[in-house]
């Protein structure tokens, strides 16, 4: 009814539907004294791989990060090599900047680690392709959104003349946009997130439509212990998920949110088998917190060109 009697079609709503949607899964494997995941038909897999997004804004401090991650157990990486300033530099010098961050970080990880690039929208067209190539040499498990996601058949001509695999759809909302962007067999990973496109319930058809092309599931993760909560409830049970984003939650607000965090094992976190999600929101703390969008702290934020304008590279 939400779905179909208003006009609006924008992320607010469909992320009330998939805030529902999880709830009622978690209230019924509750009820029932089961995980979600055995609901959803039983699990596929011991546990489940992260990715682990590195938070740096210099090359030295990603460099440094990265390194650090191996060390604790981490075998997939996700580095944002555009970093502050690239966008007020020439085409060619940003580019290659952005290019020897990447390097830099796989001589100091090595190849037993897979290693992803968030492009995070930066470029245009033309310019993406032409960043393919310099980080060809790198061997990228996937290169993400190199371009605004709007326009389905900007993206797909894109990603055929990208070097890499590409991953893209964090922004759609429903399964009909992902069915249009898994229509191209160009594209490598869809990036549904169960808290912006329709929870269990949507994710699970999405799973299917890319399953049926030989894609793969690389959920987005609005950073949210709830929301890698769940995403591991349909990993576990999911056979073409594969990746799971992931930020460090043991530390605040994370460790505030909820009762406990996912637990993370060498670069794995365990599928848990108590009933419903497995954690449950502390709903004390969340009633007196104040909101602070975590992106702005490492380059989520819009770059700006030389000449005060927003850059599209």
């Amino acid at each position: 009814r939400l779905l179909k009697s208003h006009c609006l079609r924008d992320a607010g709503l469909s992320s009330a539907l998939s805030a529902i949607d999880q709830a009622l899964w978690d209230i019924k494997g509750r009820a029932l004294g089961v995980p979600v995941w055995q609901l959803l038909g039983g699990r596929v897999r011991d546990r489940v791989r992260v990715i682990l997004l590195v938070e740096a804004t210099d090359g030295e401090s990603l460099v440094a990060e990265a390194t650090r991650a191996v060390a604790e157990g981490f075998t997939a990486l996700k580095i944002k090599p555009f970093l502050p300033g690239w966008s007020t530099r020439s085409t060619a010098a940003g580019l290659r900047g952005a290019a020897d961050a990447v390097a830099a970080v796989r001589d100091a990880i090595g190849w037993e680690v897979d290693l992803a690039v968030e492009v995070h929208r930066n470029l245009t067209p033309g310019d993406a392709v032409a960043f393919s190539r310099l980080v060809d040499d790198q061997h990228l498990v996937f290169l993400e959104d190199p371009i605004l996601p709007f326009g389905v058949m900007a993206n797909t001509a894109v990603a055929s003349r990208i070097v890499q695999p590409v991953a893209t759809a964090e922004r759609c909302t429903n399964i009909w946009e992902f069915r249009e962007y898994s229509d191209s067999h160009d594209i490598a990973f869809l990036r549904p997130d169960v808290g912006l496109a329709g929870g269990f319930t949507q994710l699970r058809k999405i799973a299917a439509i890319a399953e049926s092309r030989h894609q793969r599931i690389v959920p987005h993760n609005f950073t949210s212990p709830v929301v890698t909560a769940c995403h591991v409830q349909l990993a576990a049970c999911t056979p073409n998920w594969d990746l799971q984003g992931y930020v460090r939650e043991n530390r605040a607000p994370w460790n505030q949110v909820t009762n406990r965090v996912n637990e993370l094992r060498n670069g794995f976190i365990e599928i848990p088998t108590s009933p419903g999600i497995g954690l449950e929101l502390d709903l004390d703390f969340l009633r007196a917190a104040t909101y602070e969008p975590f992106g702005n702290k490492f380059l989520h934020g819009v770059a700006l060109g030389a000449d005060g304008g927003i850059r599209l590279q």
